[in-house]
């Protein structure tokens, strides 16, 4: 008799792991559709260097009604303090319109679109993308400023733009770096998309870029062989960086202006950085070259950008 309770509480007990387990499978395939299914307005982390996103639930029901929807969202507040709104107050949406073939979605801003550059002009552009194209209907879309295209740094217009342009995950930060232009007078920005594994900070990856060089034509690599980043770390604002003894040595055709404020410009697109100290092996030197004092803070210098004067 003792047996066979132990055998039919054996069974229930069975029974009971695998309705348990049958339970948690139904409930991931629901949570794993649910988040296929889901609408996403995307934002931009506070630090400026990628696309972020809140699961959001649509209140307008025609592709029309969505677009202003999104739109309005992406000009307030995120409900997480630790994201950034994507169009700021100095930007404003004229009107927008769909193309002949519907499925075409213009969007045209006032001139504050202009004052967004390098890595915050990229995240804002991604996250209306990416938020837009979620819409049923809406393929692919174009910007207007000012009445014109939008042009990119090879100053042609970029056109239509979806969201497999813009693939980005936790691992993929956008950052803006500055290399010389074909004659070594000015710096001319590249917007990068740099896969981050949280093993190395933005401002290493960042440099890291410098020292390769750039992978655009019309641009060349401002750091001198052999330089090596032996330290980067940033503190209340300032970005202290060392570099090993190549660093000082000249650049043939390039100005020393331009290699040193490469490293500037680029480390100060991060809205965690204001300026940025240098030190050779460890230690500080008087002047970059026998020409620039090298021994205080670096600010961005923007006259040095190709077309800013």
């Amino acid at each position: 008799m003792k047996g066979f309770k132990g055998i039919i509480l054996t069974l229930l007990l069975f029974m009971m792991i695998l309705l348990g387990a049958c339970n948690q499978n139904d409930s991931d395939k629901d949570k794993n559709n649910t988040n296929k299914d889901a609408t996403y307005i995307y934002y931009i982390n506070k630090s400026e260097t990628k696309l972020v996103d809140e699961i959001y639930n649509p209140k307008g029901t025609t592709k029309s009604e969505l677009v202003e929807e999104y739109l309005n969202l992406l000009t307030e507040e995120p409900k997480d303090y630790a994201y950034k709104k994507t169009i700021p107050d100095s930007v404003l949406i004229d009107e927008y319109k769909f193309n002949k073939d519907d499925r075409l979605l213009s969007i045209y801003f006032d001139s504050g679109y202009s004052t967004l550059t390098g890595i915050s002009e990229v995240l804002c552009r991604a996250s209306i993308v990416k938020t837009l194209t979620q819409i049923e209907g809406v393929d692919s879309v174009e910007f207007y400023v000012d009445g014109q295209p939008l042009k990119g740094a090879n100053d042609k217009p970029i056109g239509f733009m979806d969201s497999d342009e813009f693939i980005t995950g936790n691992e993929d930060v956008f950052v803006t770096v500055y290399f010389s232009n074909e004659t070594g007078t000015a710096l001319v920005p590249s917007n990068l998309k740099i896969t981050y594994d949280g093993n190395a900070s933005i401002e290493k990856l960042i440099i890291e870029q410098l020292v390769h060089g750039p992978i655009e034509e019309n641009m060349i690599k401002t750091l001198p062989e052999g330089t090596e980043l032996i330290k980067v770390s940033t503190k209340d604002g300032i970005c202290y960086v060392d570099f090993n003894e190549k660093f000082l040595e000249k650049v043939s055709g390039i100005k020393d202006e331009v290699v040193l404020y490469s490293v500037v410009n680029s480390l100060d697109e991060l809205s965690t950085i204001n300026k940025v100290q240098f030190t050779i092996n460890g230690s500080p030197k008087k002047n970059f070259r026998d020409k620039i004092p090298f021994d205080s803070q670096f600010e961005r210098n923007l006259e040095l950008v190709e077309g800013s004067k």
